[in-house]
Formats: structure tokens, C-alpha cells, sequence
């Protein structure tokens, strides 16, 4: 993991495709709102990206492109600061920090960081919600929320995990 937060040019051209593919892939699971049955659930497709950028260019270059990430999708589809724009915010910081832990330390694959990264994107959106709503009944969502988690955490990393393999960066 490279340890320099300065961006190369080539750095810069890799993270922007990197990007462009995430914006795609979290504003396509918009076209899929029924492919999982609870509101406000998704695949993650967009995390497989994350992942790939963390274990590859380290916590200071992923988390400025996942920063990006959900600025421009807010942007361009949830809208800025609407309460699931900031809900999944939420998840997005809460499950970053632990994700970013886990790879500094080694302490998972990539399959096992897509899991952890969901569960805790699942907590993160939960005490936001709370939060926002002020009401911890909303805490009984959570364990469906780690249901869905499970499997598409799954999903996420080792599609990572493939990634990671056939992708080699310089």
C-alpha cells in the first residue's frame, strides 16, 4: 500500500475511471429499487471500487475518492443533505473507518473487509436515522438491514477480491 497521499498523474488518470465506474454503478442500482425487499437497501456495487482503491492506494487516496464519490452521486442522483443523501452518509463514514482499519492492519481479506464494510454502513445508517429522526425504534431495522448485509457484503468483496486479482495497479 503505497504510503505517499500525493496523487501522480497516472494515480490520478487510474482513480478517475475508478470514479467514473462507481458513480455508474451506485446510480444504475437506482434502476433496481425492487432487487432487494427492504426500503433503502442496496447491493454496494460501488463499494467493490472502494475496496479495490483502499487495499491499492491506501486510506488518504480512498477516502478522498469515496468522498467524491458521494458528493457527485449526491449530486447527481439523491440530491445534497436530503435525509437519504445524509443517512447513507452515515454509513458510507462509519463502515470507511473501520474498513480503513481493517486493511491497515491486516486483518482481513478483501471478502472479509466487503462484510465488515457492510455491517457497518448497515450500524452507520441506523444512528444516523436515529439521529435525524430522534427515535431509537428505528433501531429495530437493524437486523434486517445485517440480513441483507451479510450476503451482499459477500458479494461486494469477493467481487473485490477478483478484482484485486486481475487488476494490477503501478
Amino acid at each position: 500500500m503505497p504510503s505517499s497521499a500525493k496523487l501522480t498523474t497516472q494515480e490520478l488518470t487510474q482513480l478517475g475511471v475508478l470514479l467514473a465506474v462507481a458513480i455508474v454503478l451506485r446510480i444504475a442500482e437506482n434502476f433496481f429499487p425492487y432487487l432487494l425487499p427492504l426500503p433503502g437497501a442496496r447491493l454496494g456495487l460501488a463499494n467493490i471500487l472502494t475496496i479495490f482503491v483502499l487495499i491499492n492506494y491506501g486510506t488518504n487516496k480512498a477516502g478522498l475518492f469515496l468522498c467524491t464519490r458521494i458528493l457527485l452521486v449526491g449530486i447527481l442522483s439523491t440530491g445534497l443533505f436530503t435525509p437519504g443523501f445524509l443517512i447513507g452518509l452515515g454509513g458510507a463514514a462509519l463502515s470507511f473507518v473501520f474498513m480503513s482499519i481493517a486493511v491497515e492492519r491486516n486483518w482481513f481479506s478483501p471478502i472479509g473487509i466487503g462484510l465488515l464494510g457492510a455491517f457497518m454502513h448497515n450500524c452507520g445508517q441506523i444512528i444516523m436515522a436515529v439521529y435525524l429522526l430522534n427515535s431509537i425504534a428505528v433501531f429495530s431495522y437493524l437486523p434486517l438491514l445485517i440480513a441483507i448485509g451479510i450476503p451482499t457484503g459477500l458479494f461486494t468483496g469477493t467481487l473485490a477480491n477478483i478484482l484485486l486479482k486481475r487488476i494490477k495497479t503501478t
